[in-house]
């Protein structure tokens, strides 16, 4: 299983909400290396993983409804088993 530092989650409204944005540096992290991944997201279900230079380093962004279904974390960790994707709140 692959896993992110700890990241920013950002809030974009707008943004649909079985998507999710992060930078390339990120979806290297977790194995992730073409632009766009269709995945299992714990706790979402079927979610689209976006990697865009435009996303800030070291984040990922989320739809607002999903921000708040995941207790509004500032930061997370994002681990990935090949097929199912993992949002995890730290402290940090």
């Amino acid at each position: 299983m692959k896993s992110t530092e700890p990241l920013r989650a950002l809030c974009k409204p707008g943004l649909a909400a079985n998507r999710i944005n992060m930078h390339p540096n990120e979806g290297f992290d977790l194995g992730l290396m073409t632009t766009r991944h269709e995945v299992e997201v714990e706790g979402l279900g079927k979610a689209e993983v976006w990697l865009l230079n435009d996303c800030p380093k070291e984040s990922f962004e989320l739809n607002p409804g999903v921000w708040e279904r995941y207790g509004k974390p500032m930061r997370a960790v994002l681990t990935f088993d090949g097929a199912k994707l993992r949002i995890e709140a730290c402290g940090l």
